[in-house]
C-alpha cells in the first residue's frame, strides 16, 4: 500500500499516511481496512527504562530513538487523534507506559472484554 508523507488519516483508497513511524501508519492501515476500533499496545513514544524499543537499543547503523523524535511523533499523532473522531474511529492507548495523551487510556483486559 502506498504511504504520503501527510498529517492525519488518508481517505484516499489505498492511501496511508507516513507519520514517521510504523504504528502511525499501522493505524492508517486499520483506517483504510475499515476498523471502528483500534487498540494501542507499546506506544510508549518515549524512553522506557532506558530504552529505545522494548527490545533494547539496535545495533549500528540501524537507529534508535534520539531526544527530539517522541516530540515530533507525540505532536504528529495528535492531528491523527483528531482525524479519528472526525471519522468516527475509536482508539485506545492500553499502553502501560506512554507519552502520548491525544488518546483515551484504558488497560487491555477492560477493552478485551468488551
Amino acid at each position: 500500500m502506498p504511504s504520503q508523507n501527510l498529517p492525519g488519516l488518508s481517505d484516499r483508497p489505498g492511501h496511508i499516511n507516513q507519520g514517521g513511524n510504523s504504528g502511525y501508519q499501522a493505524i492508517g492501515l486499520a483506517h483504510q481496512f475499515g476498523a471502528s476500533r483500534v487498540l494501542l499496545l507499546g506506544y510508549d513514544m518515549q524512553r522506557t527504562g532506558g530504552k529505545s524499543h522494548w527490545h533494547g537499543d539496535h545495533p549500528r547503523p540501524l537507529g534508535n530513538l534520539g531526544k527530539l523524535l517522541p516530540n515530533k511523533w507525540v505532536l504528529q499523532m495528535d492531528r491523527l487523534a483528531q482525524d479519528a473522531v472526525e471519522r468516527g474511529l475509536e482508539i485506545i492507548n492500553c499502553s502501560r507506559e506512554t507519552a502520548l495523551r491525544c488518546f483515551p487510556r484504558k488497560p487491555i483486559v477492560e477493552c478485551l472484554g468488551e
